[in-house]
């Protein structure tokens, strides 16, 4: 696989860390997978239960959370690409994607769900944008509808097999074949899937 291309940024190796959720993917790891030439991706789920007010205040510690953990990713890699992964499923949905382009996010890769809306809410910034999509169905929905209502289409398309972390995914036979692994990601125009 050639390496990826995000923005006016490189990677030394093609390959984007997993965005796992409450506490796994944050600032220290994505900086150091980063560092080392990957994508190094902060899950904003849940992600400021460390915050001493998050029971009470959950919004707005995981408002500041998103923040803090880039800043942190920063320090360890303040070239490198870091981006975050933000499931639709969450319900302060919008507010993530906007906290992470504050934030200066490389990449938003957004899942677990349909991210309709992910190209209005990153209007305006240098941030890339990837739909998580497990059919092939999902894909065309997704991309057709960015490009009628936005005028635009995804930077990279990461694709969920059978082997998703949990998540729910298709079989292999309901994708045309691209590589031989189950999960495979392209990284060039996405309308060809």
């Amino acid at each position: 696989m050639k390496n990826f291309k995000i923005g006016d940024k490189l990677t030394r190796f093609p390959l984007i860390q997993g965005g796992m959720g409450v506490g796994i993917s944050l600032g220290r790891l994505a900086g150091t997978v980063a560092k080392e030439g990957g994508i190094g991706i902060i899950s904003t789920a849940q992600i400021g239960y460390k915050e001493k007010d998050f029971d009470q205040n959950t919004a707005e510690a995981n408002q500041r959370a998103i923040l803090s953990e880039m800043k942190k990713a920063r320090r360890i890699s303040p070239d490198g690409i870091i981006g975050y992964n933000i499931m639709v499923a969450l319900k302060e949905y919008a507010s993530h994607v906007k906290a992470a382009v504050h934030a200066g996010a490389d990449l938003i890769i957004s899942g677990a769900g349909l991210p309709t809306e992910l190209p209005a809410l990153i209007s305006g910034s240098k941030t890339k944008i990837a739909p998580i999509v497990s059919t092939d169905k999902s894909a065309k929905v997704i991309l057709k509808y960015w490009e009628r209502k936005y005028k635009r289409t995804a930077d990279l398309v990461v694709i969920e097999g059978p082997q998703a972390g949990g998540h729910l995914a298709s079989t292999r036979k309901s994708w045309i074949p691209i590589h031989r692994k189950p999960m495979t990601m392209r990284s060039e125009r996405s309308s060809r899937l």
